[in-house]
């Protein structure tokens, strides 16, 4: 079933109304033909920004304090940590499959180490343990491969269960 004139018609007068608000500047008013059954649209006494056209919710206060994004890289915490070649971190275990243990450090990908089997029982669910970080992403270019596959994992050594007495200093 097609939908009434009137909703086309609407539909038609909006996307002029955007067209117009993104061409705004350029050739608006100027007498430019958009075809021989074409009509431009009446102009209208609005803001001649784009965020009129998106709503007035999504106008933006201009900052003098705008900071570069080489400058917001070089300041991020990711940067300032530097090599993660052998970085000790805190993690928490959030998952256990048999003798792997599941360990969140915070980076963008978790890491699986195998539960040590002096006290192993004591590596549990949320348990907070130190690593020894070699690598923040497991990559490879497998023979004839023109880009790297990642494994979504971490490389790190389980060094240890945080004990209580180093939770309480660490917080």
């Amino acid at each position: 079933m097609a939908p009434p004139s009137w909703s086309r018609a609407a539909s038609r007068s909006r996307a002029w109304q955007l067209l117009g608000v993104a061409r705004r500047g350029s050739s608006h008013g100027t007498g430019d033909s958009l075809g021989p059954d074409v009509s431009s649209p009446e102009p209208e006494k609005r803001p001649s920004s784009l965020s009129s056209a998106l709503g007035a919710g999504s106008r933006q206060v201009p900052s003098k304090n705008v900071e570069s994004f080489a400058s917001m890289l070089r300041h991020s915490p990711l940067v300032q940590m530097g090599p993660v070649k052998d970085k000790i971190v805190l993690g928490q275990i959030f998952h256990v499959v048999e003798d792997d243990l599941y360990i969140d450090f915070g980076g963008k990908f978790h890491c699986v180490c195998k539960r040590p089997e002096v006290d192993g029982e004591k590596y549990q669910k949320g348990s907070r343990v130190r690593l020894r970080l070699m690598d923040l992403e497991l990559t490879s270019r497998f023979l004839g491969a023109k880009t790297d596959t990642t494994l979504l994992e971490a490389d790190a050594v389980l060094l240890g269960l945080l004990e209580s007495r180093e939770i309480r200093q660490k917080e």
